[in-house]
Parts: C-alpha cells; sequence; structure tokens
C-alpha cells in the first residue's frame, strides 16, 4: 500500500482558492497535514428560522483516494443539536456549490416541542455537473426528556437504520421492548445494550423516496416517545394494548413457521401419499424453498415465544425522578 505524502503548503493554497473566494478560510492549527485534511474557521450563519440563528457552520475537506474529496458541513445550533451534510467528488468548487445550495434549516424539524437533527449525504445521479442530486438521509438524533433517540442509516440498500435509546442523567426503568414496535410493522423490537437499548427500523425502497420515509416514521417515532414518557407507564398499555398484541403474533410468528413445516414433514412421513403426485413433490419441495428464503433475509429471523404484554404499575418512567417528586407531593398535601 502507498503512503500518502502530506499536504504541502502549495497543495493547500490551491485547495482553498474556491472557498477563500467565499469568504471560508482555513484553520491550519485545526486541520491535518499528514491525515490529508483541511479544516475551515467556523462561521456563524444567519438564518431566518429562529431555529437556526446563530448557527455555527464549519467545513472539512478530507482526502479519499486520488482525485476524491469528501466535503462535510457541520450546523451546530445554539442548543447543541448538531447535523452534517456531506458530499464527495474531484471538483471542490462543485462540491462546495452542492454543500452551500442546502439551507441549514433542512437539517432540523421541530416535532412536539423537540428539535430532530438529521443528517445527510448528497450522491450525484449522474457523473455530470448538471446532475441532480439525491440527499440520503444517514443520521438523526432527538433529545427528548430523559432519553435521546438516535438513528444511523446503512449505505446498503434495503438494510434497516439502526435505532438506539440512551438514558439521560436518570435511569429509565427497563423500557418494554415493544415501546416502538408498537407503531406498527416498520419497527422492529428493542434489545438491551449496555446502558441504552437498540432497534431497528425498516428502510425499504429505493432514493430519495426511502429517506422520506425514514423521515415520516423518525417524526412519528419522536412524538410517539415524547408523549408516552410523559404520561405514566400504564397509559401506554391502555393506547396500544391490541398493537402491543400484534406485535406477539409477529414475533412468534417465525416460530409458528417453523413447528408447521415440523408438523408437515412428521405428517407427510406417516401419510400415504404416492410420490409422483403434484401434492407429494409440493410438499417435498416447501422445506428448501422455505429455507432459501430465511437465508435471503436482510435479518435471520429470531425464534421466540414472547410473554404477553401486561400493564406496568410503577409511577414513572424514572424511578429517580418519581422518587424526588414524591415527597413534594406529599409535603403539598400535608399543607
Amino acid at each position: 500500500m502507498t503512503e500518502r505524502r502530506p499536504l504541502t503548503h502549495h497543495e493547500i493554497l490551491r485547495l482553498i482558492e474556491p472557498f477563500t473566494r467565499r469568504g471560508r478560510h482555513v484553520d491550519l492549527a485545526a486541520s491535518d497535514r499528514g491525515e490529508r485534511r483541511l479544516v475551515f474557521k467556523p462561521v456563524a450563519h444567519d438564518s431566518e428560522a429562529d431555529a437556526c440563528a446563530g448557527a455555527s457552520e464549519a467545513l472539512m475537506l478530507e482526502d479519499l483516494r486520488p482525485n476524491v474529496w469528501r466535503l462535510t458541513r457541520t450546523m451546530i445550533l445554539k442548543t447543541g443539536e448538531a447535523a452534517r451534510l456531506a458530499t464527495e467528488g474531484s471538483d471542490l468548487a462543485e462540491l462546495l456549490d452542492r454543500i452551500e445550495a442546502v439551507a441549514p434549516e433542512k437539517h432540523f424539524k421541530d416535532v412536539g416541542g423537540v428539535r430532530l437533527a438529521r443528517s445527510y449525504r448528497l450522491d450525484p445521479t449522474a457523473r455530470t455537473p448538471s446532475a441532480p442530486v439525491v440527499m440520503a438521509l444517514t443520521a438523526a438524533e432527538a433529545r427528548l426528556d430523559g432519553v435521546t433517540l438516535k438513528m444511523k442509516s446503512s449505505a446498503a440498500e434495503g438494510y434497516p437504520a439502526e435505532i438506539e435509546l440512551l438514558p439521560q442523567g436518570a435511569q429509565p426503568h427497563d423500557l418494554p421492548d415493544d415501546l416502538l414496535a408498537a407503531l406498527g410493522w416498520d419497527w422492529k423490537v428493542l434489545r438491551r445494550r449496555g446502558a441504552g437499548w437498540i432497534g431497528a427500523l425498516r428502510a425499504p425502497g429505493r432514493e430519495p423516496e426511502r429517506s422520506k420515509r425514514v423521515e415520516m416514521a423518525l417524526e412519528a417515532g419522536v412524538a410517539h416517545l415524547t408523549r408516552t414518557l410523559a404520561e405514566p407507564p400504564r397509559l401506554f398499555h391502555e393506547r396500544f394494548v391490541w398493537a402491543r398484541w400484534l406485535v406477539v403474533i409477529r414475533r412468534m410468528t417465525p416460530a409458528l413457521l417453523l413447528a408447521a413445516l415440523l408438523a408437515a414433514g412428521v405428517a407427510l412421513a406417516f401419510a400415504d401419499i404416492p410420490t409422483d403426485t403434484p401434492l407429494a413433490r409440493f410438499l417435498l419441495a416447501m422445506p428448501g424453498f422455505m429455507f432459501y428464503g430465511i437465508f435471503a433475509l436482510r435479518e435471520l429471523p429470531r425464534l421466540e415465544v414472547p410473554p404477553p404484554p401486561r400493564p406496568s404499575s410503577a409511577p414513572s418512567w424514572f424511578p429517580t425522578r418519581a422518587s424526588l417528586e414524591a415527597p413534594e407531593v406529599a409535603g403539598a398535601q400535608n399543607a
């Protein structure tokens, strides 16, 4: 493997020329010549939208491989939310044009008082300067009251996006694994990982429809979590009792299909069916088709029999928060 040589002074002057003409100045102290990475000084971004007023905008240019560069813009709001926009190519002026064509407001969406920060990748649909550019959603983050929702989308077409819930300070009760899956088929159940939970969101289709579908699902998920975590846990069960039972059926489907397959095999072994009939040939070929279908899936199904959904008797999703509120309520009652 050929070792890449550090950026020279003359190379830097040539690379930053399109940026300097637009008022972007390189920060040599933050840049890394050895890694062939240039960082530009952040600028305050003026915006007509109140949410983006005074936001900090920073650019970073990275040398990926010969004649291919990646330009990344990072927008950081005064409230701390951050979102990125990245694009790749060989013409630096064109890369900067793509980045500046996307308004900062596109990254941030207010969902019921919670700000959803969305990061994108700009992909040209053809190798020509006039080709349209597709905005592909790569990540998203929303800071709710008590937990942070993070989404990371796979670059591979058809693969689900990863969902992660991380606690903020006060550790919540063990969240029900169907907290998001109750919203519908696209949402997978949550699994415990470390201090948080991970899940998945189906992202079928091609861009840009794929990203639009994920964006709509995320907005619904943020609104759902905002309301649910602000209420006592028992209300989640009351509002989604039938949806929770559908999740149970969904999760049991692989095990039921396997049981049906085994039962059919046993029945075929004892049944007196001539082997040269269409029915016998169909039954003999069915296991192979089913196993082929299983291995063709993006993710292998789990064989499980989940417990039936039950309401929680906890007064709050956050036990430490409930213990702090209890003395205040008791004091008010005594007064």
